[in-house]
Parts: structure tokens; sequence; C-alpha cells
């Protein structure tokens, strides 16, 4: 519901945090993609996590399922593009998957993911490691998104100070919604 939400307009940016292992990254990372590659207003996706290993996991498996959901979908991979951090499909619509502190210029976006782009307590802790992807997010990542884009954040909260909590502390403007399941509430 959330995320159609979000496709519908009704904000632009949804925060979805969640304790390890409670499928939001099945959901979000995963199934929403190939749905919202479906739908009319779709537009090129970018998609980050805190490596390039995971995000290109995650953008193996939506590939997968939209190989084998589009004739479901109403669309299909492209037959020329279908590497694993990088392909398009049948409408011209690409998925980019980066990691944390990937270069990333050259690529635009009407909907940005990060999911988990801090990997640990341990690196939640670290305010070094927190700059650091705070800084990629608002250098690189944020410049990508088209104006108007719309923004997926799903992530572990280990640390008040991530990336999320800091972004959530700057009234930009921008119509949000907040998902917060904890796992101690």
């Amino acid at each position: 519901d959330r995320l159609e939400r979000l496709v519908r307009g009704e904000y632009r940016r949804l925060y979805v945090f969640m304790p390890p292992g409670s499928a939001k990254s099945t959901y979000a990372t995963v199934l929403f993609p190939a749905w919202y590659l479906a739908q009319e207003s779709a537009g090129h996706v970018l998609a980050a996590s805190h490596s390039v290993t995971v995000a290109e996991r995650f953008s193996r498996k939506v590939r997968n399922l939209v190989g084998e959901h589009g004739h479901e979908l109403g669309y299909s991979l492209a037959s020329d593009s279908q590497a694993a951090g990088r392909w398009e499909t049948s409408r011209r619509h690409e998925y980019y998957a980066a990691g944390v502190g990937t270069g990333i210029a050259g690529i635009r976006a009407k909907l940005g993911i990060i999911d988990d782009p801090i990997a640990s307590r341990e690196d939640a802790d670290s305010e070094r490691v927190r700059d650091t992807v705070w800084n990629w997010h608002e250098d690189d990542y944020s410049n990508r998104l088209m104006p108007g884009a719309l923004e997926l954040f799903i992530m572990t909260r280990w640390h008040e100070d991530d990336p999320a909590g800091r972004k959530l502390a700057r009234d930009d403007g921008v119509p949000t919604h907040v998902l917060s399941l904890p796992a101690v509430a």
C-alpha cells in the first residue's frame, strides 16, 4: 500500500525502517521495482546499497523476475542489455545498481532506491563511515535523481545520525512518509 501510494504521488519520499530479516528488501527492493517498471509513469531506476555486490544481487533478482514474469508485467528485458548491474527493459527504462561510493556520473533516474547504505552496527557507530555515506548520498546519488523523482529509503536504523536520520532532520519540503516497524517498541 505505501509503495503504491508513492507511485500515485501521495508523497515523493518513502522511508521504510524495519529490523534485519523482516523482508523489507524482498518487498521494496526486489518486488517493487519490477512492478514499478510496469507502470505508465515509470522511468529509470537507480538502486544502491552499502556495496556493489549487494546492489547487484538485488538487481539480478529484479532482472530475473522481469525475465520470468514479463508477460504478466506487460514488458520484457531488452535483448541487448541484461548485465547484472545495469539492464534495460523493452520500454527503454534502465535499472542501474550501485554501491555506496561508486561513481555514478551519467546516470539519471526517476526512482531512487537506497537499501541499507550502512552495512553493520559497527559501521553505523563510526562517524567517519556515516559521513562517507552521507557525502556520497549528497554529492553523487542525489544529483542523479531527476527533478520530481521518487525516493525510497529502506534500512535498519542502527544510529540516529545515519543518512535517513540526517535527511529527516532536514526539512526540504519534499512530501514524505515514514513507515517504521521497530524490533523493540
